[in-house]
């Protein structure tokens, strides 16, 4: 896959086209966020391993959600399964994709060393969890504020590495090395595009917020206004997820006229599922 350029606008397209596909099919992708939630919660509870299985796991996450944009674009029906099917079939990149997801927990315990070498003491920051009454007393400590955006600052990066590998092992059939380095580059050459899609989710998550404090007020019931909430923000989710493939295919585009992902279907009016 060759290396495309996009001004930096484009980061507003892809966050606009993540909203319009998640619109169109609110209940295909927020399912999907729901199962993955759900099978995370389950590998979390094994001792040790668990919290490392699903950090191994998320850039598995990300495909199977470009997956599920580039079938409901098509017109296609997805299922739950769309969030394996990377590693379906004779010619699946499994043991490739399983080496991306272990670099992932690697690189990730590499920023939680960072954080805590850089950042506040964890035993200070324990203290503050352990004398906290509520969690908006967590939430408001400056010091819990500080970690938080340490930790922030030190994923960004990680996460640009990171941002195309899945899609370059499956759809070019990179080795993780190239894949990574090729997904470091296009987030490099394209980062004013993506320093505009972050602000953009950055701002609705705040607008979100500000919602959900509103209908808190408006509702007067509140396990009512606390469905509304989870609601809204698993679809918000959901649909930056969906957007992941917007951003790969304007990045890169394919070397041979048989090669994925397919380019040509309308992002703006995307069809309804077949059966």
């Amino acid at each position: 896959m060759k290396l495309k350029l996009v001004k930096p606008a484009q980061g507003f397209a892809w966050f606009r086209q993540g909203l319009i596909i998640s619109r169109h099919q609110p209940l295909t992708f927020v399912s999907l966020l729901g199962l993955s939630l759900s099978m995370a919660m389950v590998l979390i509870g094994l001792p040790v391993v668990g919290p490392l299985i699903v950090v191994g796991c998320m850039p598995a996450m990300w495909l199977g959600f470009m997956l599920a944009t580039r079938r409901v674009l098509q017109g296609m029906r997805v299922s739950p399964i769309v969030l394996f099917d990377a590693f379906r079939g004779p010619d699946a990149p499994r043991r490739t994709l399983a080496q991306l997801g272990g670099f992932y927990v690697m690189a990730t315990l590499l920023v939680m060393q960072l954080a805590q070498l850089v950042g506040p003491d964890p035993e200070a920051l324990a203290d503050v969890f352990d004398a906290a009454k509520d969690v908006s007393d967590v939430i408001n400590n400056p010091m819990v504020q500080q970690d938080i955006t340490i930790r922030g600052l030190l994923t960004i990066p990680v996460s640009l590495l990171f941002w195309h590998a899945p899609a370059l092992i499956l759809w070019a059939g990179s080795p993780v090395g190239k894949a990574l380095f090729f997904s470091g580059i296009a987030c490099w050459r394209n980062l004013g595009a993506f320093v505009v899609y972050g602000l953009s989710w950055g701002v609705s998550v705040i607008l979100l917020g500000l919602l959900t404090q509103a209908s808190v007020t408006l509702i007067p019931v509140p396990w009512v206004a606390n469905v509304v909430t989870i609601v809204a923000g698993m679809w918000l989710a959901s649909a930056f997820y969906a957007s992941l493939y917007f951003t790969v295919v304007d990045c890169f585009e394919p070397t041979t006229p048989s090669a994925e992902p397919d380019q040509s279907v309308n992002r703006d009016t995307p069809t309804s599922g077949q059966a």
